[in-house]
């Protein structure tokens, strides 16, 4: 999508400098490219580049899952446990799920003990390209996954949280890796 700074600004209610300053900043992050002739135009990924963000986030999750199950307190899990509990199997509003999936994913990597783990995460926009990407795989197919990883940080086993998280994510890189595509 084209990006179009002098609507965009007087959308905003702020003069052009600010908002160039704020596009280069996305530019830098990979977020937004400026196409010579074209104008600033939204990133999207290709699938190699997809496949990408899951080997990091498949790193980065699978140990913040560990860390989190070894340390969360019952009022964190509770949370955690919070973003999935109105919902039956066959009995699932997409959009719904996909804001609690997105959730439940933030908050163990928000609240897993490691600043600088949950650092990288925010710094290499991995929630902002997770959110572009949307659900790879139908909630019928990951809600039980959730409910496994849920139960492994409940018993505070911080491997087997990590193996489930793992197994989760990688069923979708997997996915996109053999169809190619992406929603």
């Amino acid at each position: 999508q084209k990006i179009v700074q002098e609507q965009l600004a007087e959308k905003l209610g702020i003069s052009r400098t600010p908002l160039r300053s704020a596009l280069q900043m996305l530019e830098a992050e990979s977020l937004i490219e400026s196409i010579p002739r074209k104008g600033v135009i939204v990133r999207e990924f290709d699938n190699t580049q997809i496949i990408e963000i899951y080997d990091c986030r498949v790193a980065l999750e699978g140990t913040a899952v560990r860390l989190f199950a070894e340390r969360a307190t019952t009022q964190e899990v509770d949370k955690l446990e919070s973003y999935f509990a109105d919902f039956t199997p066959g009995n699932v509003d997409k959009d719904t799920y996909q804001k609690a999936d997105m959730n439940f994913h933030d908050f163990i990597v928000k609240h897993c003990g490691n600043h600088f783990l949950s650092d990288l995460f925010r710094k290499g926009n991995l929630l902002v390209c997770i959110d572009l990407i949307g659900l790879v795989r139908p909630p019928e197919e990951t809600l039980q996954e959730h409910r496994d990883i849920l139960a492994a940080i409940r018993a505070k086993d911080g491997r087997l949280a990590e193996t489930r998280m793992r197994e989760h994510l990688d069923k979708s890189k997997e996915l996109l890796a053999n169809t190619g595509k992406y929603r």
